[in-house]
């Protein structure tokens, strides 16, 4: 009969789980591993992106000195340019891309003014210029799938001096802001609010001067 008892009260005790105690404690220590490693996995990603801006700006930049190389092997006379096959137009007084030139009836009639930039020129200026760009879309489109949203902003790319010592006013800026740094609308997909030089991480493309720089507002 004792022994009976003795192996009912070892059952009860192993169908009894856990304590409050040790449900409290485990759920301390949950806590204190989430504490410290969601920081670090958020790190990670972010230095991720940023790695990855590093990486487009550096291309972009790299790709729009070729351009102007090659302008310059051409005699400074033309306002386009074949690279890797692709014609690119640009500005004579600068030698910096301003898009691309179109096929067909339309051939030689790309942008070639650095302060009549498009949403559509700076696309083209990303997607053709740089080789294997990301996805991207212009800022008024839903970006949901895009890496990327271009944008023009007129006349806030401030002055430079062309080749033949004319100073040139109103130049045009082309921004280029990472999706992952702008707010989307749930529905429609696209930036809000509108992607700006304060809003978000991105790069900035002076077709007058050739500058291309990273900004970020994180």
């Amino acid at each position: 009969m004792r022994i009976k008892n003795q192996m009912q009260s070892r059952i009860n005790r192993k169908q009894q789980g856990f304590s409050l105690i040790e449900l409290v404690i485990v759920i301390v220590i949950l806590g204190l591993l989430a504490a410290t490693a969601i920081p670090r996995f958020l790190n990670v990603t972010d230095d991720a992106e940023d790695a990855s801006l590093e990486g487009v700006t550096g291309g972009l930049a790299t790709a729009v000195g070729f351009v102007r190389a090659q302008w310059e092997v051409d005699g400074r006379n033309n306002s386009n340019v074949v690279l890797d096959g692709t014609t690119l137009s640009l500005d004579k007084r600068f030698g910096y891309p301003t898009g691309m030139v179109t096929s067909g009836s339309d051939s030689g009639n790309g942008n070639t003014s650095a302060t009549d930039m498009t949403d559509a020129s700076c696309q083209e200026v990303f997607k053709y210029v740089l080789q294997s760009a990301p996805k991207n879309v212009i800022y008024t489109a839903d970006a949901r799938k895009a890496r990327y949203t271009v944008r023009v902003l007129d006349g806030s790319g401030g002055t430079a001096v062309d080749i033949n010592g004319a100073t040139v006013t109103n130049l045009d800026l082309c921004v280029y802001h990472q999706v992952a740094s702008l707010a989307l609308n749930t529905s429609t997909g696209i930036a809000t609010p509108p992607p700006a030089l304060k809003v978000g991480s991105g790069i900035i493309y002076n077709a007058a001067t050739g500058s291309v720089v990273t900004f970020t507002n994180n």
